[in-house]
């Protein structure tokens, strides 16, 4: 048990204090202004993936990567229903997600990572 707890607070440990724009984007993210989550993949081969869905609305929307810098992914989200088209750049400041948004709206929004826990 104890190596267990010694596991996951050096893998919590690496996972905060990781230096590569990738280890820190991937994972589930929300904020409180919206009903949609982003999860954000990452592969050397295949590169970025995010995935945009709504509970509350049952639907998921196209996000797809236009720009990548040394600090920054840029996407394109599109929502034909409501046509809305937007670009969002996400960035890690103190720590914290921040999503720009440009087009259909023009905002700043602080994301929060929820954390899926599994059997």
């Amino acid at each position: 048990m104890k190596k267990l707890l010694l596991c996951i607070v050096m893998l919590f440990s690496i996972a905060i204090n990781s230096t590569e724009l990738s280890d820190k984007l991937r994972g589930a993210w929300s904020s409180d202004k919206t009903s949609y989550y982003v999860v954000i993949l990452h592969d050397e081969k295949k590169g970025y993936e995010f995935i945009n869905f709504s509970f509350a609305e049952n639907k998921s929307l196209p996000e797809t990567v236009v720009e990548e810098g040394e600090n920054y992914i840029k996407t394109k989200l599109i929502n034909k229903e409501k046509n809305y088209e937007v670009f969002i750049k996400y960035s890690f400041v103190d720590g914290k997600l921040h999503c720009q948004f440009e087009g259909g709206s023009n905002h700043t929004t602080v994301y929060k990572r929820h954390w899926i826990l599994t059997n």
